[in-house]
Formats: structure tokens, C-alpha cells, sequence
């Protein structure tokens, strides 16, 4: 088992990752649970379509002396609301759980983003213990103590920052993804190798086939390289004011591909991985990268299965969900983009008809 610790002010947050670990999760919470957390209620948020863990996980909990109350949420990003926020606050006021009771969170990025600011919130906060169940979650999601949720007027406009616990990592449980999912969590694989690590840019490149068959050798590999990389980012810059931006490469722009697309046409994934290309492009337009950054970033992504093109759409749309993306600053987005694989610049500001022919060119 590989354990990365992040430590941040005067807290430590464990993370764990080893194929299998569900199966000893009840041999591992006893050394991560504080003593004054057992003998309590706890909370278990769990994704709808996951619903068949919440027994098995259930009997876990108890094993380890907590009583744990349930909470099974919808799928998909409407979950990641305010209104949905005060339901799952008000279950577990009327269950009783207190000011030190923990809360699992069972789920992808929605369900760690949802219970994560609950956690945040409860009784002033209490202590939060993600399990990620997709690789999205698994290797940027659940990693850093972000938690957001969503507005009419745009994704992610009210969140907090509180550490988890712990977060514990099984890649096995990427092997119930259906393949479109797993695909769409790859695109936060390859970001980090184009922000951060030429080095697993170029190991993805050459374990593409294994990766894409779900090895657990490789899986395990490139969770743990990812997550290293997060944690080195946000220890340095915990509350997102300076380098941690980095992260974002992707964002701006697909962030604004999902609202225009009501967040149904295209999963998180397919439209960062849009974003990066678009942005990519934006990066050679500005002189900032080269065609071969371009072209080697575009030639991962599509070896991966991942889309670099979207429909046709207002374009319109996207320029006003960009507009209103949490990065705006003085009425202007800024933008991540990218010099080379394994290094980008951040904060930048791009002409409106620049980010128009990049928009064009990812447009088919």
C-alpha cells in the first residue's frame, strides 16, 4: 500500500492507495479514526447508482464501532446543489450526529464535492473521509480539500476548503466504470502531465493500451503519480491564490462547453479535454507553445479515446458561460496555458478574437 500524506497548516491529510484496500478498509479505519470519533453516528453519502455498497459499507462502519446514517443522492451534477446540501445537513441533525461524527462520502467527484462541503458546514465541520470511486475523483477530485457546488449562474460558485481526514484509494473500483466514464477521468491523467510531469505524459504514452485496458499494475502507477503531484501543488498553495491555478489547464473553457451544454451533452472529462485543446491552441496563437505541444497533447488525447472536437453550438453560449466562470477577474477570464509538456504559465489574458478562432477550431 502507498501512503502520500499532505500536510497543511497544523492538519495532515493520509491518503491512501492500494488495489484491493476496500477489502481491509475495516483494518485501516482503526488507525485513522480518532478515538473521540468512535461509539458516534456518522455520516454515508453514497451515489444512486452505487447503492448496492451502502449494506457492505454499512457493516463496515459498525465494525469499527460507528453507527453510521445513510444518505443515497441522484446522480449527476444537479445533485451538487444548495437544496440538496440542507436535506442531507437536516438527516443527520434529526439523526443526531455531533460535532466530532465523521462522514464517508462514496462516490465520484459530485458526491465528494456534496458531502465534502456538508462536512464543511456541520456543526462548523467535522471530519471527512472520501472514498473515489472514478478516476477523476480518484486522481484530482478528492485531493485537496476543495468542495464546491453549483449555481444557475455557473458550476462550482460556492464551495469551501476543508482538508479530508483521510481518503482512501482503491483502483479496483475503476473496473465498474463503464468505459466512457473511465475515458472521461483520463483527460485529468494527461492534464497533469502537460502542467507538471513530461515524465508521465510520455509513461502514458507508452502504457496506453494497458491503461486503457485497466491494468491494476498501471492504474495504481498513474493514481499515485497524479496524486503526489496534486499533493506537492496544494501544500504549496493551499487556498488556490497563486500556483495551484495550474490545475485549472482545461478548465475555463470546459467548464463553459458544460453549461452550454447543460452539463448532459458532454461528461467532465470530454469537455476539459476540449478545453485543453482549445487552449492549446490558444497557447501557439499567443506564441507561447509550439505546433509540437499542440500536436503531441492532441495525438495523447485522441490515443486515449478522449474528443478534442465539439459539436456545433452557440458559440455565444460558451462565451457567456466563460464569463461567468470563478476565475473571472475585473470582468476578465484568465487562462491557463501551456509552454511545453510539463510546463504552463497562468493568469493569462486572451483577446476575445484569439479565443474566438481557438473556439472555432474546436468546433466541427
Amino acid at each position: 500500500m502507498r501512503e502520500i500524506e499532505l500536510k497543511v497548516g497544523r492538519g495532515v491529510c493520509r491518503i491512501f492507495v492500494e488495489p484491493g484496500l476496500l477489502q481491509r478498509l475495516h483494518e485501516i479505519l482503526p488507525a485513522v479514526l480518532r478515538v473521540s470519533d468512535i461509539r458516534r453516528p456518522a455520516g454515508l453519502v453514497i451515489d444512486g447508482n452505487l447503492r448496492k455498497w451502502a449494506r457492505p459499507l454499512e457493516k463496515v462502519l459498525r465494525r469499527v464501532g460507528l453507527d453510521p446514517v445513510t444518505v443515497i443522492v441522484p446522480s449527476g451534477e444537479p445533485s451538487k446543489a444548495m437544496t440538496r446540501a440542507e436535506t442531507i445537513c437536516r438527516t443527520f441533525a434529526r439523526a443526531r450526529l455531533e460535532r466530532g461524527s465523521p462522514i464517508f462520502g462514496f462516490g465520484g467527484g459530485v458526491v465528494g464535492d456534496l458531502a465534502g462541503f456538508v462536512a464543511s458546514i456541520y456543526m462548523r465541520g467535522v471530519p471527512f473521509y472520501p472514498i473515489p470511486t472514478t478516476l477523476l475523483a480518484q486522481v484530482d477530485a478528492s485531493i485537496g480539500g476543495k468542495t464546491a457546488l453549483n449555481l444557475p449562474e455557473g458550476k462550482n460558485l460556492v464551495g469551501t476548503f476543508q482538508q479530508p481526514a483521510a481518503v482512501f484509494i482503491d483502483p479496483l473500483l475503476l473496473f465498474s466504470l463503464p468505459k466512457r466514464e473511465f475515458v472521461s477521468g483520463l483527460a485529468e491523467v494527461v492534464k497533469y502531465g502537460v502542467i507538471r510531469d513530461e515524465d508521465l505524459f510520455a509513461f502514458i504514452e507508452k502504457n496506453v493500451q494497458d491503461v486503457l485496458k485497466r491494468g491494476p499494475r498501471v492504474l495504481e502507477e498513474i493514481v499515485a503519480r497524479c496524486v503526489r503531484i496534486k499533493v506537492d501543488i496544494v501544500r504549496r498553495d493551499e487556498r488556490d491564490r497563486g500556483r495551484r491555478a495550474i490545475l485549472n489547464y482545461g478548465h475555463t473553457i470546459g467548464h463553459a462547453i458544460e453549461r452550454a451544454g447543460q452539463y448532459r451533452r458532454y461528461l467532465h472529462g470530454e469537455a476539459v479535454s476540449i478545453g485543453m485543446e482549445a487552449e492549446a491552441v490558444i497557447a501557439m496563437q499567443m506564441r507561447l507553445a509550439s505546433l509540437e505541444v499542440v500536436a503531441a497533447q492532441n495525438r495523447l488525447l485522441r490515443a486515449c479515446g478522449l474528443p478534442t472536437r465539439m459539436e456545433r453550438a452557440s458559440r455565444d453560449a460558451v462565451l457567456r458561460a466563460i464569463s461567468h466562470d470563478k476565475k473571472v477577474l475585473d470582468g476578465r477570464a484568465r487562462f491557463v496555458l501551456p509552454e511545453r509538456i510539463g510546463r504552463v504559465c497562468t493568469g493569462v489574458e486572451v483577446p476575445e478574437e484569439v479565443l474566438l478562432e481557438a473556439l472555432d477550431t474546436v468546433t466541427r
